[in-house]
């Protein structure tokens, strides 16, 4: 199989991601690649392949040596094309769930490295995987300790942000409702759960947007 016919393949084999085989078989069709490793377009695809696998892991280890391998992927396209998004964006999301299912030392590391990364997609462009570089600097934020960065008023401004340039994801809304509980805005939540579940389903988000709600 030639290149453009693997990450062809890799492509759509994501997009039916409510198949997690499909996805694990994207993770082959990456991998097999002649010279993988040197090819940015094959790296950041197995980086955003091994993010949903990891997501989709039950806790423990499986989940955790899915998103370092996806960070390990996303740095490799990092250092192959530090001008595009994609390898920021997936670098950064695959160390803020490690950082989530880890501890110590390891988790702080991970949410630094994770903040550096999703900082300079959104710099690049914020308007990437419907806002996703705000969505999830938004999402960090939100959930971080205090003294590595976390604060509700700046979750709220990045996901406002994100709101913005993709009003209907329903992974924003969600993000945006949950942070609403937490600074004690209930009727602010309502108000986002409600646009949630009235939103029209978007493509290429199919199985995002059915498990949110």
């Amino acid at each position: 199989m030639d290149i453009l016919s693997s990450l062809s393949l890799a492509d759509e084999l994501y997009d039916r991601r409510d198949r997690p085989e499909g996805v694990n078989r994207s993770v082959e069709v990456l991998s097999a690649m002649p010279d993988a490793n040197k090819s940015y377009e094959a790296q950041w695809r197995l980086a955003r392949a091994l993010f949903f696998l990891g997501q989709q892991a039950p806790p423990g280890s499986e989940k955790r040596q899915s998103h370092r391998a996806g960070a390990h992927a996303g740095e490799r396209a990092v250092a192959l094309s530090p001008d595009r998004v994609e390898g920021h964006f997936w670098l950064g999301v695959n160390l803020a769930l490690f950082a989530e299912c880890s501890g110590g030392a390891r988790a702080v590391g991970a949410v630094i490295k994770a903040q550096r990364s999703l900082g300079r997609a959104a710099r690049i462009s914020s308007e990437y995987h419907d806002a996703g570089p705000l969505r999830v600097l938004g999402r960090l934020k939100h959930k971080a300790p205090r003294f590595l960065g976390g604060s509700l008023k700046r979750g709220r401004e990045y996901l406002d942000r994100a709101m913005e340039i993709a009003p209907a994801n329903s992974v924003t809304l969600l993000y945006a409702a949950e942070l609403a509980i937490d600074a004690g805005e209930r009727d602010r939540a309502a108000r986002l759960l409600e646009k949630l579940l009235a939103s029209a389903v978007e493509p290429g988000w199919e199985f995002e947007n059915r498990r949110d709600r």
